[in-house]
């Protein structure tokens, strides 16, 4: 066992500050060392608020210092693919924040470096969908809801006020929108992967949409259809509902409550002999929270499996490349993807020559 786990934090704003940092301090043996951050306030301000040494001038900086041992990324998109390869090229274990990469190109770049070195990569969960995670778990293994017949996912929220500029920015984001890769992250947790997928948005190929609809094919027969948006003054949140041949499961990820929606999850089902929809109990002991922080340090010093890792990653990164590959081309999408994608709307064979007046969208 390593007696001293010291790290540096690649990204040291909200995300950082609200749970890597605090978190990471609470398990014994884990020093924070060096901090940077593209604003130099916000490391600063993270260095006063938690007593971190050191800042960094250029991210480089932390991947270069011999001494770090492993290194959070919690940056925009843009960053995770030369931050996770230097890192990993330097002999440092990563932890990298959600959506994995700007596209699936990028997604199987980090994949593949990970699997050249005998280093913890691990990235951090959705928070949705854990508090049931092992209820929804175990309903369906009894078969709860018998063969998989439809599932519904929705998202219609108002756009977050306090989101950043980047968020639209398809050159940060790539192909990541909304909750996009969050709901496909939480609902590959329940079922396999489409089989194929369409899908549509009535805004411009070239800007990163805020608001999706989208239909797949499952296996089996069964058919998924997710309905994504930004753009509504007060929509219903966010479930996903799973529909058999005996029931069906309705979880809850944003609450309606009085005053607005909240992050609570509730979950709700019906099986063969009860009369109507009921709620589901999720008992703490069944529970899940995210523990990715510790579980990463955990795996450094014990090789204990971390999840999800990056394997997972590329799979929801299949899921918005094949999205983003259907509203440029207009047509299905089999699954998995080649990856073909640098941003929305921008192929990646064209995406670095814009300017140039190279670029042509289909007709």
């Amino acid at each position: 066992m390593t007696d001293i786990i010291r790290v540096g934090i690649i990204g040291a704003g909200k995300i950082a500050q609200a749970r890597h940092i605090p978190l990471l301090q609470r398990v014994p043996g884990v020093e924070i060392t060096h901090a940077w951050s593209r604003r130099e306030e916000t490391a600063r301000t993270a260095a006063r608020k938690f007593g971190i040494p050191n800042l960094a001038d250029r991210w480089e900086r932390i991947i270069e210092n011999r001494d770090i041992d492993a290194v959070v990324i919690a940056t925009p998109p843009n960053l995770h693919l030369p931050a996770t390869v230097a890192a990993l090229d330097a002999g440092k274990h990563v932890l990298c924040q959600a959506r994995m990469a700007r596209n699936l190109k990028e997604a199987r770049q980090m994949l593949e470096a990970s699997r050249k070195t005998g280093l913890v990569t691990s990235l951090y969960a959705a928070g949705f969908g854990l508090k049931g995670d092992r209820v929804m778990r175990r309903l369906l293994s009894q078969g709860y809801v018998g063969d998989l017949r439809e599932v519904r996912v929705t998202s219609l929220v108002p756009a977050l006020p306090e989101a950043g500029a980047w968020l639209v920015d398809p050159e940060v984001v790539g192909v990541n929108t909304m909750m996009l890769g969050i709901l496909a992250e939480v609902v590959y947790r329940w079922i396999d992967p489409p089989v194929s997928l369409v899908a549509t948005t009535g805004e411009d190929r070239l800007a990163v949409p805020q608001s999706l609809s989208i239909g797949a094919e499952l296996r089996g027969g069964a058919t998924a259809s997710f309905h994504l948006s930004f753009r509504v003054p007060r929509g219903p949140g966010s479930s996903v509902e799973i529909y058999g041949a005996r029931g069906v499961l309705d979880y809850k990820l944003l609450v309606e409550k009085p005053g607005g929606l909240v992050e609570d999850e509730e979950m709700f089902g019906m099986t063969r002999g009860d009369a109507g929809m009921h709620p589901i109990e999720m008992p703490p002991k069944e529970q899940r929270d995210r523990t990715m922080d510790s579980e990463f340090i955990e795996a450094i010093r014990h090789g204990t499996p971390v999840a999800p890792d990056f394997a997972e990653g590329v799979r929801y990164m299949e899921f918005c490349e094949a999205v983003a590959q259907s509203i440029y081309y207009g047509r299905r999408i089999s699954m998995p993807p080649e990856p073909k994608m640098d941003s929305w709307g921008r192929p990646l064979q064209v995406s670095a020559r814009i300017g140039g007046g190279t670029f042509s969208p289909p007709a």
